[in-house]
């Protein structure tokens, strides 16, 4: 997913760092038990009490009614199950969080029988774990349930708050650990499975999983689905709504809202060059189809790569393709991530690490060498921002999380960082060896899911020792478990750039600037190394010049409006309000939050709008908000 952080979306650049920093490797403290170990698990993975170990879910089969007065689903979860162990396990351990368990079956033989389960005690992290007890051969259990109308993995959108505004809109978020509120489930990443489903809604809405849906489905209220692939927990994903689709070639194509199709398409068909790069690069595309649908603006993320149906946000909608490399990147999470997953959510730079190196090769291939390099000095600069304000323990890549809530693991470091290490390993080695290696690795661990010590054996067998003496063992330890930029680490200067600083010193200077071809980097780049303070006429010019206020691209939008709102800027004042209760995507609402929460006055305006907005916004955002508002 990209940009899912919920802590790294308010880091945004505000200077440059025009030289790497050099820092001296700090060593990590020993692990010692504390208060985020809270209880025990019986496998590596310390956010699921699954007995995964012992016997595992190798199929899932769930079969679900959508209700939208209630805002629940009901239905069962079946898992038919692989054992690992002899004896057999005489207990079955999922996952669950606000789950209503009504009843609870074993398949023995050819008949279904009611076995007995209990609930154990809830972690405000982990949930509540239940043990259902199995019969002697039993092959199969079906959990009877219902979910809560507060489920954190569901979004129930209100018809005001879809694009058409008469029907009613239904997404699922299950990355990181939310599956379990939805499907009582082995929520780690560690457990793959095939799974099959079946969704009744209403008849007048479309419903689709994250599986091989059949395109432009007919509206019967009645939808089945087969996933074929092995997949994580975390990918599970169902969506219903007033959709329509339009193909973009044989394999691929985009479902939206019928108001919002035609401009999703002209924004995102380029999707199909993008997979054709990819697969030219690094293998095979290994799933059946790659559809996108185009969720309502709560969705609090850019998107949401889950398979063969990636959810994207409507704010990438810009009108120009300037926001594309958030669909570049989820579909790099067809290799990276859904094919070769993180083991634990320790491993997280696995995951969006390798997705974000692959995303600005993706955009390197399509859009070209300048916009690739641009997208990486700025995201250089922001990964150099935001240490400052993390712990050391998150500056590590391969992170200590214990049990404390996996969203924090989101930072730009296992992006950012990460992709650096990679392009770290690429100049070393050499673009056509490094592109090798990462073709046979997706290769060798196509759907699975590993840690970051089998990586790292990897690395060194099929990299550091066929080319001895390139990288040494030290320089990626360094990478992997050091806080902080190693001395290896450097950010691509880009011309462009320095040009744009030579022309903000001639419009501080109050002299006039040729903008009218620049890219939006360029605007980025200009706007955050502005000076923290300006005076009314040049916030206005700056309003006039670059048609800030009235801009159709939210990231642009976001950036200017915290410039707006530091220095009282009132013309772009109501466009404030109209952005916070418009989008609930979290990359750009928590900065302009966050500005107007910088005074008091502020800050009343803020739980204003917060007021009005809130019920369009999904659950992770009100948290995040309702944080910042408490402080």
């Amino acid at each position: 997913m990209r940009w899912k952080s919920l802590c790294a979306a308010v880091l945004l650049v505000t200077a440059c760092s025009p030289e790497p920093a050099k820092q001296t490797p700090v060593a990590v403290e020993p692990f010692v038990p504390s208060e985020h170990m809270r209880v025990a698990t019986p496998t590596a993975d310390l956010h699921s009490f699954a007995n995964s170990h012992e016997v595992s879910t190798a199929h899932l089969h769930v079969s679900l009614t959508v209700n939208f007065e209630q805002q629940q689903l009901f239905g069962f979860a079946e898992h038919t199950l692989a054992f690992h162990q002899a004896p057999r396990a005489e207990e079955l351990v999922l996952d669950t969080e606000g789950l209503l368990i009504q009843y609870v079956e074993a398949y023995v033989g050819e008949d279904w029988a009611l076995t007995d389960y209990s609930l154990g005690e809830s972690d405000p992290v982990l949930g509540t774990p239940l043990h259902i007890q199995l019969p002697e051969g039993a092959e199969k259990v079906r959990v009877h349930y219902a979910t809560s109308p507060n489920a954190t993995g569901l979004d129930w959108v209100a018809p005001e708050g879809t694009a058409g505004g008469e029907q009613p809109f239904l997404y699922s978020q299950s990355q990181p650990h939310y599956a379990r509120t939805w499907i009582p489930i082995q929520d780690t990443p560690a457990v793959r499975f095939t799974f099959s489903g079946e969704l009744a809604t209403p008849p007048h809405l479309v419903g689709l999983m994250g599986a091989n849906n059949s395109p432009d489905p007919e509206r019967t209220g009645y939808y089945t689905f087969e996933s074929q692939q092995p997949i994580p927990s975390y990918l599970m994903a169902l969506v219903v709504g007033d959709l329509e689709f339009q193909a973009l070639n044989e394999r691929m194509g985009i479902y939206a809202e019928p108001s919002v199709l035609a401009d999703a398409v002209a924004e995102f068909g380029y999707t199909t060059d993008m997979m054709a790069a990819t697969e030219d690069m690094f293998g095979a595309y290994a799933w059946d189809r790659y559809d996108q649908v185009i969720l309502p603006p709560s969705f609090p993320f850019g998107g949401m790569e889950n398979p063969q149906l990636a959810f994207i946000t409507p704010t990438a909608i810009a009108g120009d393709q300037s926001l594309v490399g958030l669909i570049a990147h989820e579909l790099a999470h067809s290799w990276s991530g859904n094919l070769v997953t993180n083991g634990t959510w320790r491993d997280i730079w696995l995951n969006e690490g390798f997705t974000s190196y692959v995303e600005n090769r993706i955009m390197e291939r399509v859009y070209g060498e300048k916009r690739a390099l641009m997208e990486r000095m700025l995201d250089g600069q922001k990964l150099r921002r935001a240490l400052p304000n993390m712990s050391e323990r998150y500056q590590v890549m391969y992170v200590e999380l214990e049990q404390r809530d996996p969203d924090t693991v989101f930072t730009n470091v296992p992006y950012i960082k990460a992709q650096q290490f990679l392009f770290f390993l690429e100049e070393r080695f050499g673009r056509d060896v490094f592109d090798a290696f990462v073709r046979d690795y997706f290769a060798h661990f196509s759907f699975k899911s590993i840690t970051t010590p089998e990586f790292e054996v990897y690395l060194q067998e099929q990299l550091l020792a066929k080319y001895p003496g390139v990288v040494t063992p030290e320089e990626v330890e360094e990478w992997l478990h050091a806080p902080g930029l190693p001395s290896t680490a450097t950010v691509p200067v880009v011309d462009v750039f320095e040009q744009v600083d030579a022309q903000r010193e001639i419009w501080l200077a109050g002299d006039a600037i040729d903008v009218q071809d620049w890219s939006l980097h360029e605007t980025l780049y200009f706007l955050r190394t502005l000076p923290a303070e300006l005076s009314e006429a040049q916030l206005a010019r700056l309003d006039a010049e670059f048609h800030l206020t009235q801009t159709r691209n939210n990231e642009l939008l976001s950036t200017w409006l915290v410039i707006a709102i530091r220095n009282d800027y009132e013309p772009a004042m109501s466009r404030v309000e109209h952005m916070l209760t418009s989008m609930g995507r979290l990359l750009f609402v928590l900065p302009v939050y966050k500005a107007l929460v910088e005074t008091e006055a502020g800050k009343q305006r803020a739980r204003d709008i917060y007021q009005v907005a809130r019920a369009g916004y999904h659950q992770l955002t009100r948290v995040e908000v309702e944080s910042l508002l408490a402080e």
